[in-house]
């Protein structure tokens, strides 16, 4: 059989279930997403617990497929004033936020130790580090795909970004 393939593998006749459930082929997550491999296909969102290269430090070793940091803004911004959360209190069983985008701006997110202090310095063998954009505009996107583009001239460890379009509590 070809190496790929589990012994009870044959052309000649058909594999049993059993037999394929027994061989030594693990299941895989990975996958490829724009032509960047993924460990695994499954990793964060970008959210409260993204902000700091601390948190990001904690997800970079994790076992998700990549790290993606906070969406971030062309400065950085507090966000909506407290309380920015509410939960039922009766059976607790819903909640609302409207944390209103706090982040640390854009520069923060793209700098050489920022990524250095949660991914460290690899870039090859390790999961990739995206970054998350949410601008106000048309124009602030722009800006900061200009200061993403610029960043990984010296910098290729950026390996994608996403386009957050769909943060309605930002002020």
């Amino acid at each position: 059989p070809a190496p790929d393939r589990p012994a009870c593998y044959s052309s000649s006749k058909p594999s049993t279930v059993s037999c394929l459930l027994k061989s030594t082929m693990a299941p895989s997550l990975a996958t490829t997403v724009a032509g960047i491999p993924l460990p695994t296909c499954v990793y964060n969102a970008s959210g409260p617990r993204t902000g700091s290269s601390a948190a990001l430090a904690k997800i970079a070793a994790s076992d998700s497929g990549g790290i993606l940091a906070k969406s971030a803004t062309v400065s950085s911004q507090t966000g909506n004033p407290q309380p920015r959360t509410w939960h039922e209190p009766e059976t607790n069983v819903a909640s609302l936020n409207s944390e209103g985008l706090p982040n640390s701006g854009i520069d923060y997110y793209i700098s050489s130790d920022t990524i250095t202090e949660s991914v460290g310095s690899a870039t090859s063998d390790k999961k990739p580090y995206m970054v998350s954009i949410s601008g106000k505009n048309l124009h602030d996107n722009l800006e900061m795909l200009k200061k993403i583009a610029d960043a990984r001239k010296s910098d290729p460890r950026i390996a994608a970004v996403e386009l957050n379009l769909a943060c309605p509590n930002v002020i």
